[in-house]
């Protein structure tokens, strides 16, 4: 009886650990990557074929680097300034909306 404690205890406990790990690498995985990106910014914005490839340059670019939390704060900002100075009028206007509604969730 006792072994059979012992082993469902194990049991349970090497579950929890594993379910543990499991989570652990979800949460890179729902980084989107610059493609993701680059195609969501494309449906709402109607971007042009160039700026899509300009874009992914930047996102690229940007992930490619492993930033400290403070550093990858301002290098956002760096990014949006960059990508915002590549679109229209128009597109602007939109991308700010995009951003804010980010930004409040």
């Amino acid at each position: 009886m006792k072994k059979i404690l012992f082993l469902a205890v194990m049991a349970v406990m090497c579950v929890q650990t594993i379910d543990a790990q499991r989570q652990g690498g979800d949460r890179e995985r729902r980084q989107p990557s610059p493609e993701q990106m680059v195609k969501r910014m494309d449906k709402k914005l109607n971007l042009t074929d160039e700026q899509e490839k300009q874009i992914m340059g930047l996102y690229k670019d940007f992930f490619a680097q492993k930033y400290s939390r403070e550093e990858r704060k301002a290098k956002m900002d760096e990014l949006e300034t960059k990508i915002n100075s590549l679109l229209t009028a128009e597109q602007q206007t939109a991308y700010k909306a995009m951003n804010e509604k980010r930004k409040k969730k």
